[in-house]
């Protein structure tokens, strides 16, 4: 097992080849060539696996069908998990038992059982696990932190993170474009697709959220998950709130202190990534004035700029031995937070992190609910959300 001190590129298989992984990861990769190099591709669509090829400039040796093929390698360092939540545990307890450090795509798991045998592996194994919590290195997030930390605004009350513009983009239609509406195979609907929200909120909040409560609505007739999620998510000593929605609505970071507050603003009040940052305004007693930060990119520069980020941070804690700027016991946490707010949404009360690891909850995710007491009027019965029914259906 490398440990980035060997003088060579850190040598990465890539598993999956989805719109992600190849419109993302491959050039993150690509952009840090002293760094990394990219030696293998896995993906069960041929037609994918050959786009995957041909960007990688691999040989038809070096991509394969079954991650088992790719995971026996001895000339693999770091494995980069780009498969759907619900296949990431199988690959990720393989690689870190053969040895390999891994990035994995967000969310950590569809289900917080898989999160900790993740964890537990790599720790086991004594590899690094980083997940790809990217928006933490967008300018104007490492600005806000930055800002947090200095002090300036205070203690934090609270951070309020408006995400109701998301773009419902589908999967690689080789594969199965729809998979983000399916709760079994997503764990959720908007909320679990832009969990960036989450991570950006706990983040600014700099406290682990400890209990959450939220109302989610349906993503339309017949839909099988939310695509409006409303959430306070509570700290020890300060409140988050997270709001997340496909369609058209406000975006922005807002984080108040006792001393003062600081705004992000993105174009037309829109969501990041899809619409650029614009500006942030400091407001203390001392007066208001718009912090000096690089004006935003758009979409796809933003975030293969912050992929690069990443995957350079991702080395580091390798070289180093110092955690990722997002391990898998952070994600572990901040999936758990999200599948709370569905267990708050479905039960009408706040439910309090962690989660009882012998719950439903824990083992199934958010499709646990229907392990539950949810209530017979609770107003996901309706919706038909998660699995479940209209009481008497």
């Amino acid at each position: 097992m490398t440990t980035g001190t060997t003088g060579r590129p850190l040598r990465v298989g890539i598993i999956g080849c989805g719109n992600v992984a190849l419109g993302f990861h491959l050039p993150a990769y690509q952009a840090l060539p002293e760094v990394y190099e990219v030696v293998g591709l896995v993906d069960p669509t041929p037609e994918r696996l050959e786009l995957g090829r041909v960007a990688a400039g691999l040989t038809d040796a070096q991509i394969h069908a079954e991650a088992s093929e790719l995971l026996v390698r001895d000339d693999i360092d770091v494995v980069d998990v780009c498969t759907p939540q619900h296949l990431h545990r199988e690959v990720v307890v393989a690689a870190a038992a053969a040895g390999k450090h891994v990035l994995c795509e967000k969310p950590v798991a569809a289900t917080p059982e898989d999160a900790a045998a993740m964890v537990a592996a790599a720790e086991h194994h004594g590899v690094v696990l980083g997940v790809v919590h990217n928006y933490l290195f967008f300018p104007e997030v490492r600005a806000l932190r930055a800002l947090v930390d200095s002090g300036e605004l205070g203690a934090i009350r609270t951070v309020t993170v408006d995400m109701l513009g998301v773009v419902d983009s589908p999967g690689a239609a080789g594969y199965q474009p729809l998979w983000r509406k399916d709760p079994a195979v997503s764990g959720g609907g908007v909320l679990m697709d832009m969990l960036h929200g989450v991570y950006l909120a706990e983040h600014l909040l700099t406290e682990p959220i400890e209990a959450v409560s939220a109302r989610v609505e349906s993503a339309g007739d017949g839909a099988a998950v939310e695509g409006l999620a409303l959430c306070r998510m509570d700290g020890a000593h300060g409140t988050a709130l997270v709001n997340v929605g496909w369609g058209h609505g406000q975006g922005g970071i807002a984080v108040h202190g006792t001393r003062g507050r600081a705004v992000a603003r993105y174009r037309a009040d829109g969501t990041m990534p899809w619409a650029p940052f614009e500006s942030l305004r400091v407001t203390t007693e001392a007066g208001s004035r718009i912090l000096e930060v690089p004006p935003g990119e758009e979409l796809v520069p933003l975030v293969a700029n912050a992929m690069r980020d990443t995957v350079a941070d991702l080395a580091q804690a390798i070289t180093t031995g110092n955690a990722p700027a997002a391990d898998g016991s952070v994600a572990r946490r901040i999936l758990e937070a999200t599948i709370a707010a569905y267990a708050s949404a479905a039960l009408r009360r706040a439910v309090d992190l962690p989660l009882p690891v012998d719950g439903p909850l824990h083992r199934r995710g958010v499709v646990g609910l229907t392990d539950l007491d949810v209530p017979a009027d609770s107003p996901l019965r309706p919706l038909r959300l998660f699995g479940l029914t209209p009481t008497g259906a």
